[in-house]
């Protein structure tokens, strides 16, 4: 019963059904009210109470009027189109009517029912919003005030002289008895007119939610079932409580034998560690066949109710994947990659060989002609035949030593040694192998006893191919070339920084990448793996490799070299 009241009171979102239905409750509640309060009234008169109380045949009569009244409403209510909110007006000023009624049937301003007129201000406060509160409040204060009038005027019942009734000697007591009663009832009208207007706010925002949260419940549930990723979520004891259709179709486990159970036990092959990326395992389907599958899981932490509040446990949310396919694409793909790569050495090689084999074909050729006059051929002539096959065939063999050192590289054998000795014994031989300027004015800045930890004949190759490409920069032309080293502490453990410079033109930034590609070279000499095999060697050593220029020098290739982790 109580439910329903609360549920009768309870504001509307201006639907004309729901006011109806308040209505209707409302009718039942003052039935019930009304019954109750002459039950009481009954009471007191069979224990001789001295209240003023009307007579048994006035209160039955009373009663006969209000149940008809209530009975006729609410069948007038439900076979005629009624306004809702003004039909509820008319109801509860009736019931301001029959309040005020017996409040003058049981003593007029000594009633102790008096303050049951605030009910039905209350009630339009709450049903029909702030303006029916008000019409309800003014209501309720004349007719109080009509009441007051008679019992001051003498027009009494003459019930009232057997019972302890005081007539009431000046205006005064009735008049205060008016204007408190009159302030209670718009101030309860004002307040449940207010509350009115936030529950109504109130439940608009709550049905949004709702309706949003339907929504989002809707759409969350569509991307779960229909998404190609598997996805399993697992509680704080690693029980699985949901499992997507995806991940049903790449297990081959049906849902009905997952749900609930231990996720160790059904996936023993899918492994959860800490710290871990996306992890690939061989995985046997319910069925028997083996797949690849790749997969990664995170936390979710979600709420949970306990005896010291509210706290949070780790969930897990696995996603995986089907990578059988992809995998051997992937395979696919390197051995295509493998092959062109293949045929583009292949190429190169071709290219660069073509021009020496020209040369010492030519040559050769010529000294076959010249056979029989050996002796008479010119001894310069036969000098720069002779050179000219020597030097392309040093070539192609420089070639063929880059590409195998590029396709086979040697491992690292690491150790320390003095940079600075490594340093001058690089450059004592670019001096003796090119008498250039350049070679010449090679300039040092290193830092006494710099030990570095590398390959040493590897890091040799390094020095040997960025000194020589700066010393060809330069083409002749005055200026310095300048080698760096020095111990860098940017990033732990720290390590050796070494910067080539030179004052040649520089290296453009949209070819700063394409240097280091196998068989690019802006050299008409040189065979494009310098650079390549340079970088090669660093990767291997964990370093990095970068092109930069300053205001002094147009190319500065910077070297960093790690230095060993020191363990304890």
């Amino acid at each position: 019963m109580f439910n329903l009241i609360s549920r009768a009171l309870t504001p509307v979102t201006d639907s004309e059904q729901e006011t109806r239905r308040h209505i209707i409750w409302w009718i039942l509640i003052r039935v019930f009210l009304f019954t109750v309060l002459a039950g009481i009234t009954l009471f007191f008169q069979e224990k001789g109470y001295s209240a003023i109380l009307p007579p048994l045949p006035v209160t039955a009569t009373f009663l006969a009027f209000l149940y008809a009244f209530s009975i006729g409403s609410a069948l007038l209510l439900q076979k005629r189109p009624w306004s809702g909110r003004r039909f509820g007006v008319i109801q509860l000023l009736a019931d301001t009517l029959f309040t005020a009624l017996l409040v003058y049937a049981t003593g007029c301003s000594q009633s102790v029912f008096a303050p049951l007129l605030i009910l039905p201000v209350i009630a339009g406060g709450l049903i029909l919003y702030k303006t029916g509160g008000l019409i309800l409040a003014s209501a309720a204060t004349l007719i109080y005030g009509a009441v007051l009038g008679c019992e001051y005027f003498g027009w009494v019942p003459e019930y009232f002289m057997t019972a302890s009734y005081l007539a009431p000697g000046t205006l005064f007591p009735i008049t205060n008895l008016f204007a408190i009663y009159g302030l209670i009832f718009f101030l309860a009208a004002l307040l449940s007119g207010q509350l009115a207007r936030r529950l109504r706010f109130t439940e608009e925002k709550l049905s949004k939610t709702a309706l949003e949260y339907d929504r989002l419940s809707i759409l969350y549930k569509q991307i779960f079932d229909d998404i190609s990723t598997g996805i399993i979520t697992t509680d704080q004891g690693d029980f699985i409580t949901s499992y997507n259709q995806a991940a049903e179709r790449i297990t081959g486990y049906p849902l009905e034998e997952i749900l609930g159970q231990p996720f160790n036990r059904c996936f023993s092959a899918i492994t959860l560690q800490e710290r871990q990326g996306r992890c690939v395992c061989n995985f046997q389907k319910f069925e028997g066949s083996v797949i690849r599958i790749g997969y990664s899981f995170s936390y979710l932490n979600m709420p949970v109710a306990g005896r010291g509040g509210d706290r949070q446990a780790q969930w897990k949310v696995i996603t995986l994947q089907d990578i059988s396919q992809i995998e051997q694409m992937e395979r696919q793909m390197r051995e295509a990659e493998k092959m062109a790569a293949i045929g583009e050495l292949s190429a190169s090689i071709a290219h660069d060989f073509r021009n020496p084999l020209a040369a010492i074909s030519g040559s050769a050729q010529i000294l076959t002609m010249e056979q029989a006059n050996i002796a008479a051929l010119d001894p310069a002539t036969f000098r720069t035949l002779l050179n000219i096959i020597l030097r392309e065939s040093n070539r192609m063999a420089k070639t063929i030593t880059d590409f195998l050192q590029f396709a086979r590289p040697a491992p690292i054998h690491h150790e320390w040694f003095d940079l600075n000795r490594l340093i001058d014994e690089v450059i004592a031989q670019l001096r003796s192998a090119s008498n250039t300027v350049a070679a010449n004015s090679i300039r040092k800045e290193i830092a006494g006893h710099l030990a570095c930890w590398a390959d040493r004949q590897q890091m040799q190759t390094i020095l040997t191919h960025l000194l020589d490409n700066a010393c060809v920069a330069m083409g002749g032309q005055p200026g310095t070339v300048m080698i760096a080293g020095r111990e860098s502490n940017g990033h732990s453990p720290g390590g050796i920084c070494v910067e080539i410079c030179d004052q040649g033109p520089g290296i453009p930034i949209e070819l700063r990448e394409k240097v280091f590609m196998p068989f690019f070279s802006t050299r008409t000499d040189g065979t494009g793996l310098g650079l390549a095999i340079v970088r090669q060697i660093i990767e291997n050593h964990q370093g990095r490799i970068e092109i930069d220029r300053s205001t002094e020098y147009n190319c500065i290739m910077r070297i960093t070299l790690p230095l060993p982790k020191i363990t304890h």
